[in-house]
């Protein structure tokens, strides 16, 4: 192939009129197969470039999207994990609330047993008293029927007898 450098350089010989016509066909012929050959490859060299262009704004894009599905991905992701933290919390608390209202009612149960014990103690205690004041009646009672006095009575009583004399 012939060089830029080479065409300036060339010198056509002369003749009887001048160039040789010849030579410089031959030469023009030369230039334009090279011309031709280089037009063809720089069309290819083109169409090669707008191809591989093209192919990297494809490649381009699939990264653009790629990238974009993986941002998505990571704030679903810290929304998943947003979402669960809340639950959590929100399980906790309704847990929190659910143990404070048993001890609510574990305490008011105690409260209500106490006052039950306290009203049995007093109903017993007023039992037992009555008892005592009973026992203390029937202490009494056997005192007069055992005493001395009404031994002598029964003694004396069995003596008596109805006339047969």
């Amino acid at each position: 192939m012939i060089t830029a450098m080479e065409i300036r350089k060339h010198q056509f010989s002369r003749g009887f009129r001048g160039l040789k016509e010849e030579e410089v066909k031959n030469y023009l012929n030369q230039v334009a197969v090279d011309y031709e050959n280089l037009y063809s490859e720089n069309s290819r060299l083109k169409e090669e470039i707008q191809r591989l262009e093209f192919e990297i704004r494809k490649y381009r894009s699939i990264e653009e999207t790629m990238n974009n599905s993986l941002i998505l991905a990571q704030q679903t992701a810290q929304e998943f994990q947003k979402n669960a933290k809340l639950e959590a919390q929100n399980m906790l608390e309704a847990s929190k609330r659910q143990i404070a209202d048993l001890l609510m009612i574990y305490q008011e149960i105690i409260k209500r047993m106490n006052v039950f014990n306290a009203e049995l103690k007093a109903q017993i205690s007023g039992q037992v008293d009555m008892m005592d004041k009973n026992q203390k009646k029937i202490d009494e009672i056997s005192n007069f029927f055992y005493a001395a006095d009404m031994k002598d009575l029964m003694e004396n009583l069995e003596k008596v007898s109805v006339g047969e004399e």
